[in-house]
């Protein structure tokens, strides 16, 4: 690994993987099933889509081409999928969690999970067994993946316990509260919440639902990651719809991993040439950059840390995904709250709307393609005019009052 630090920001290059890319250019080997876990494979995330397609309100987000920063920064492209409008929620997370909990039930109940739909559950007799079961849905949340949980809870007609660690916003509480979930502030940091929330739940029965694994607990975030892949299925065929070019680097958000990991997993199968995937943390809870940095995929940051990207501030990589990461990304930044905040300008200024978490990645494409500062950065990622850059804005905005200080008052201004 090789470290820098430029414009407050700090990057780990995976020297690994650039000596993988050279020796690509001499025998091109492909990225094959043979690279990931079978559970990653697109014949085990095929079903998903499937899944997905069934469900109320879905339809394919935006892969929105952004060609103006393209122009200005001197590159072919850079695109953005806009997970803002998944399924009324403003976030992505709702694809891994109504997965996970549509073959959790159907396990329970005894029917086909590859062919399972939401609407198998209300039937009257499944609702009966439900019901008689008293299943409760429980995860730990910093915000959008409880919501997404909720979401799937009410429409199933089954109640959820949230717990939401420290430091969460009002606005992101209530949004969870308001879809009828049972909200309980733990005033813990992220990881003792989690720790709390699976004691509750094996104590009182409830059925936990969540999205970063450990020793003993890894089935459900499988499920979880490989709900995230309707994603990747999304970006192919809009890239192929759309006519764009395909993608030379991939900037993913980090929390503990799991969303990183399985786009990382699913696009590197899927696209004809092996783009570079960069991995974004903040800079003062970036868990997956500490653990790629010291080669200890279980390091943690201890306590509870303070970033706007309410949605990435975990305290432990998700143990299940993060040896792929050490081994298939090839850069980590962990970066300030204020290219978080210059993407939620941006995205402002461009017409979307972009939540604390989501415009990191906006940020930072931007930031690398027109901040000198950042020019070893670029050039050490090989990007030019022959670039395309891709970045999801995973969420829009859950806490309109934090998003008015930034994007209309100005705070977490760019440095000099």
């Amino acid at each position: 690994m090789q470290e820098m630090e430029l414009y407050q920001i700090k990057i780990l290059f995976n020297e690994r993987r650039r000596f993988q890319r050279e020796q690509q250019r001499i025998v091109a080997p492909p990225n094959g099933p043979q690279t990931f876990p079978e559970w990653l494979q697109p014949e085990q995330t095929a079903p998903v889509q499937s899944f997905h397609r069934r469900l109320p309100q879905y339809r394919p987000t935006p892969l929105l081409s952004l060609d103006g920063l393209a122009g200005r920064g001197d590159v072919q492209g850079v695109l953005l999928k806009n997970e803002a409008e998944r399924f009324g929620l403003n976030a992505f997370k709702a694809l891994g969690s109504s997965w996970a909990i549509a073959c959790l039930l159907a396990e329970r109940l005894g029917l086909p999970r590859d062919e399972v739909s939401f609407a198998d559950f209300l039937q009257p007799a499944n609702q009966k067994r439900l019901q008689d079961a008293g299943i409760t849905l429980c995860t730990a949340t910093d915000g959008n993946h409880g919501r997404g949980v909720t979401w799937a809870a009410r429409l199933l007609g089954l109640p959820a316990k949230i717990f939401m660690p420290a430091g969460a916003e009002p606005e992101r509480v209530q949004a969870i509260a308001d879809l009828n979930a049972d909200v309980q502030e733990t005033g813990l940091s992220y990881d003792e919440t989690v720790a709390l929330a699976t004691a509750q739940a094996a104590q009182k029965g409830w059925l936990l639902v969540q999205d970063t694994a450990w020793p003993g607990y890894e089935a459900t975030p499988r499920l979880i990651i490989q709900g995230y892949s309707t994603i990747a299925a999304e970006i192919m065929d809009q890239l192929a719809g759309q006519r764009l070019p395909t993608p030379t680097h991939i900037f993913l958000q980090a929390g503990v991993g799991s969303m990183a990991g399985g786009m990382l997993a699913f696009l590197a199968q899927a696209l004809p040439s092996r783009p570079q995937f960069i991995i974004l943390e903040p800079r003062n809870v970036a868990c997956c950059y500490l653990a790629a940095q010291t080669g200890n995929p279980a390091a943690a940051i201890d306590g509870a840390q303070n970033t706007i990207m309410a949605g990435l501030n975990c305290g432990t990589p998700c143990s299940l995904i993060m040896p792929l990461l050490q081994q298939q990304a090839d850069c980590f930044m962990a970066c300030p709250d204020f290219v978080a905040a210059h993407g939620m300008r941006l995205a402002d200024q461009a017409g979307f709307i972009a939540g604390e978490s989501g415009a990191v990645a906006l940020g930072i494409m931007d930031l690398l393609l027109g901040q000198p500062q950042l020019a070893a950065a670029r050039q050490k990622l090989g990007i030019n005019a022959n670039s395309v850059l891709l970045g999801i804005n995973t969420e829009g905005t859950m806490a309109p009052r934090v998003w008015q200080k930034i994007v209309r008052e100005g705070e977490y201004p760019l440095p000099d």
